[in-house]
């Protein structure tokens, strides 16, 4: 009798512990899509474009030339406080490929009727033309987060502004805007 009643005593936080489900963390359905991630572990979705490459010439080439990716608006409907920790989540489907190489996150040159990164300039005619793709590339953490996701989030805190993430495996980017305090 006593054995009887110091096995169920053992065995009662065992079966407490089997009956309760271990709660999971909320993921995308979709590969490729960014959402940012509130303290409560809910998702949020971003402001989502696409993104349009556009060309100018200045002075029929003589003044040179910029290559931009342009997004609409001057301003993203989604924003944050400066200094606020800001986290997104973005599900993958590359096992074994630094995530670094799959996802960016730029901050964008503002324009009174769009926003935009930069990715190549020429000067005269064509004449010392550069790429400036990376200029306005910011660092991020990645760790994993639940069975099919990362959880990423800048290195250092981002600047009043406004900024974009993109993946290289979708066709969307995800925009969001850090106010001053």
């Amino acid at each position: 009798m006593k054995y009887a009643a110091l096995l169920m005593l053992t065995a009662l936080p065992l079966l407490t512990l089997v009956g309760q489900e271990v709660k999971k963390v909320q993921e995308p359905e979709y590969i490729g899509i960014v959402f940012s991630l509130d303290p409560a572990g809910t998702l949020l979705p971003l402001e989502r474009q696409q993104p349009n490459t556009q060309t100018k010439v200045i002075g029929l080439g003589y003044g040179g030339a910029k290559t931009s990716i342009i997004f609409k608006g001057p301003a993203s409907p989604v924003r944050f406080k400066a200094g606020q920790n800001i986290q997104f989540v973005v599900r993958l489907n590359a096992p074994g490929i630094d995530p670094e190489s799959l996802v960016n996150l730029d901050v964008l040159k503002v324009s009174k009727d769009h926003r935009e990164i930069v990715i190549a300039k020429a000067g005269s005619i064509g004449m010392n033309a550069k790429s400036t793709s990376g200029e306005s590339l910011r660092s991020l953490n990645f760790v994993k987060y639940g069975e099919r996701s990362l959880k990423l989030s800048p290195v250092e805190p981002l600047g009043p502004g406004e900024y974009v993430i993109t993946t290289t495996l979708g066709q969307s980017a995800f925009l969001f805007g850090i106010d001053a305090n």
